[in-house]
């Protein structure tokens, strides 16, 4: 009678087990997710509805995003950087006006863009402290090993647990004040973090990223990611200003989505989990399907505030021009123009060099006739540059005025100058195309020292 029981314990142990495993195996494969992310990038300043240049702003924005959280549960809201500088709403306060307007909207995860870090690394990471937002960027850290921003997070929802790391672009190194922070391989700093959500049961893996789609950044660029990583399922990407058709889709690798730049459309991505079966869609809700909508109140009172209270600065005149100063992007990106003729021979003027050579692509606006403000010279200007100067032997002037005259046309920011004459051909072969160059009306001698 007693084997008899301990046999019927022993079968109806071994019941229960098998129960639960199965019952466990049915709750995984009847697992599902119904997940929308919102996103946007490269907004660089622009939280104003703009009409003639088709920029939708914050507060619409946040209407529409106010909506589809009525209409759907999971709702994340995601930003792929150059957000905090770029326009004078941001400039001029070096990108704090913009945090508490991220903050209200509710932004859940952030990854910093080059330019964020324009103001400074310190500065950025003092911004950080202040944003709701999680901030990942997992291949940024200072040579002491100290690691400002989170790499990755794990979020559950309904069930399904999702792994999010961010990466940067490296080429943030060139541009930021401090060259203790280290800006590591996308592609290397990638496998180990699919590596590690992986391990930490992740069945979703997201990287929200400031990499771009650049042809001359190969290897380094979102397409890197993912051609050379398993295990991503979308890629949320900045820094090119891309918008979804211009992205190129391969079949069996991560989906790559970007939604252009300036705020002018707002990307939406659905994502469904059915019995173990992802499906990702990717599209932009783009400046007309939002133009019509009204303004959130308080997204919009927000951004009047911080207007009023900087307007004394910005309104300030500064100076006045009888004619209109051309820094259209269609003319400094292939000629001189007043304008930027008019700026390098001020800096020779007030640094004393011999040689003035800024890119074209520093110029970002022009100067309509009548009084200059404070607001008209930011918007030429909105990267903080400073200007330096320091002494280079004539064949290195050579060789840049050679190098940066022969990219290709779709690439090619002819450099700004003052105190030197240059002719080039651009028909003729990469590094044959500089004829004569002459600084301050003689011929260059490149073995002499000149102060740039």
């Amino acid at each position: 009678m007693k084997i008899f029981r301990k046999i019927n314990s022993c079968f109806l142990a071994l019941f229960f087990i098998i129960f639960a495993l199965f019952s466990q195996g049915c709750s995984n494969s009847a697992k599902s997710l119904n997940l929308t992310i919102v996103h946007t990038n490269d907004v660089h300043g622009r939280v104003e509805y703009d009409k003639d240049n088709k920029v939708t702003g914050y507060a619409k924005m946040q209407t529409y995003i106010k909506d589809l959280k009525v209409k759907n549960k999971n709702v994340l809201l995601m930003d792929a950087g150059d957000t905090f500088q770029g326009n004078s709403i941001a400039d001029v306060s070096e990108g704090k006006a913009i945090t508490p307007i991220l903050n209200i909207m509710g932004y859940d995860y952030f990854s910093p863009g080059n330019h964020d870090l324009n103001y400074g690394y310190s500065k950025f990471k003092k911004l950080k402290e202040g944003m709701n937002a999680k901030v990942l960027a997992a291949n940024i850290s200072s040579k002491n090993g100290e690691k400002p921003f989170l790499e990755n997070d794990i979020i559950e929802i309904d069930g399904t647990k999702i792994g999010i790391f961010g990466l940067t672009t490296p080429e943030t190194i060139n541009m930021i004040d401090e060259k203790s922070v280290e800006f590591k391989d996308p592609v290397d700093i990638a496998k180990e973090q699919v590596k590690d959500l992986k391990n930490k049961g992740a069945e979703l893996v997201i990287l929200l990223c400031h990499l771009g789609i650049f042809e001359n950044d190969k290897g380094r660029r979102s397409y890197d990611v993912r051609d050379n990583v398993e295990g991503i399922d979308l890629i949320i990407d900045g820094h090119s200003h891309s918008t979804l058709e211009q992205i190129k889709q391969v079949d069996g690798k991560a989906i790559i989505t970007s939604t252009g730049e300036y705020s002018k459309n707002l990307g939406v991505v659905k994502i469904k989990l059915e019995n173990g079966k992802k499906e990702i869609t990717p599209s932009n809700v783009n400046f007309s399907q939002l133009e019509s909508l009204e303004d959130d109140k308080e997204v919009s009172e927000l951004i009047n505030r911080v207007k009023k209270d900087q307007e004394p600065i910005l309104k300030e005149i500064v100076g006045k021009s009888e004619i209109e100063l051309d820094g259209k992007q269609s003319s400094v990106r292939y000629k001189e123009t007043n304008l930027t003729k008019f700026v390098t021979n001020a800096i020779l003027k007030q640094t004393g060099a011999q040689i003035v050579l800024i890119s074209g692509g520093s110029f970002k606006a022009g100067i309509n006739k009548g009084n200059i403000t404070y607001e008209d010279v930011i918007k030429i200007f909105p990267f903080s540059d400073c200007a330096v100067t320091k002494k280079v032997k004539g064949e290195d002037v050579l060789k840049f005025l050679e190098k940066s005259l022969s990219a290709t046309s779709e690439q090619l920011y002819i450099p700004q100058i003052a105190g030197i004459t240059c002719t080039f051909d651009p028909k003729a072969s990469t590094g044959s195309r500089v004829k004569s160059v002459k600084i301050n009306g003689k011929d260059i001698d490149l073995q002499e020292s000149y102060i740039l």
